[in-house]
């Protein structure tokens, strides 16, 4: 199995909607993970929990590159741990969702923010799916960019 060196990790940053703890790993939050009443997001935009016990939502988070390298079955693991979910339901099918994401996050230079939000296709038929990507943050200076994102 392929090993990954970067991470997607959060910055603690209530202003950005970003409450899991500075240098937690994100994940794309699953269906019964919720905001925990912290903040609102458009019906397009999605979010991220922190891999651990507390689950703390964060709308962005910054690819860093980790200590050691992790799979994405290990991924997957840590995923189901925090949940409380059985790890016997772990298969090959859900591994690879883990895969896409760590295939995602390590194709970003290190200090890169990510979001991920619903694509919505309407044609052949109605299909919505989760995308993540390079978030932009025009309004900031480089320092503030830096500051945010580097430290």
């Amino acid at each position: 199995m392929k090993k990954y060196e970067k991470m997607l990790v959060a910055i603690k940053n209530e202003d950005f909607n970003c409450f899991g703890e500075k240098g937690d790993w994100l994940y794309i939050a699953s269906k019964k993970d919720t905001k925990k009443r912290l903040f609102r997001l458009p019906s397009y935009i999605y979010f991220f929990v922190s891999l651990n016990q507390e689950r703390m939502p964060s709308e962005i988070g910054v690819v860093k590159k980790i200590n050691g390298n992790i799979t994405a079955r290990e991924l997957a693991e840590l995923d189901y741990v925090t949940r409380n979910e059985d790890i016997s339901l772990l298969n090959d099918e859900t591994v690879k969702e883990y895969e896409w994401f760590l295939e995602k996050v390590n194709s970003q230079p290190e200090h890169t923010p990510m979001a991920v939000t619903w694509f919505e296709k309407i044609l052949p038929k109605k299909e919505k799916e989760l995308r993540v990507h390079k978030k932009f943050f025009t309004g900031l200076t480089n320092k503030e960019k830096k500051a945010l994102f580097e430290d």
